[in-house]
């Protein structure tokens, strides 16, 4: 398949891919940073006692990871709508290349026409790709295409060995027929 890719969109396919890997593995550690802050926040609110002489440095401690998480999120956020645009640009890479995919097999087919047109040793102005010759036209083309193609088979015959072994043969049996 990589093949029929051409190589513009295969490197930014390629691109796109990486990119998603590094987003992903960032999202991941991310998410995993983020329940590790608020296991912590649970276990420091749960843990402490209205009795300790502790509280403003938990309170501190609390403050700071939450900024942590803050920022963990917003970073989340951030990630998530670039994989999202990377999606997208992915999405419209595909589309393109349906679309070239499209015109390429137009033109093989508008290709194959001509030199159909070409085998036959037909050079006409009313045939064009994509175009339909009259009835009238069709027929005759139709009979010069069965005339050259037994032409062809009766100079490959005539090629043969068995044909030019068995010429003298021909001409005496030709003598012999005559009055």
């Amino acid at each position: 398949m990589s093949d029929e890719i051409p190589g513009r969109v295969q490197a930014e396919l390629t691109r796109l891919r990486a990119e998603r890997q590094v987003f992903t593995a960032e999202q991941d550690r991310l998410k995993a940073k983020l329940a590790e802050t608020e296991h912590e926040l649970r276990e420091a609110t749960a843990g402490a006692s209205p009795n300790e002489g502790d509280s403003a440095e938990l309170n501190q401690k609390l403050a700071s990871q939450q900024e942590e998480l803050d920022v963990a999120k917003a970073r989340l956020r951030a990630l998530e709508a670039e994989v999202l645009l990377a999606h997208q640009q992915r999405d419209t890479l595909r589309a393109e290349l349906k679309t070239c995919r499209e015109e390429r097999d137009k033109l093989r087919l508008a290709l194959l026409d001509a030199e159909l047109v070409v085998s036959a040793g037909v050079v006409d102005a009313d045939i064009l790709p994509g175009g339909e010759p009259s009835a009238d036209r069709q027929r005759l083309l139709n009979a010069e295409r069965l005339a050259a193609e037994m032409a062809r088979e009766l100079d490959a015959t005539r090629r043969t060995v068995s044909w030019r072994v068995t010429a003298p043969l021909r001409v005496v049996r030709k003598k012999m027929d005559r009055p």
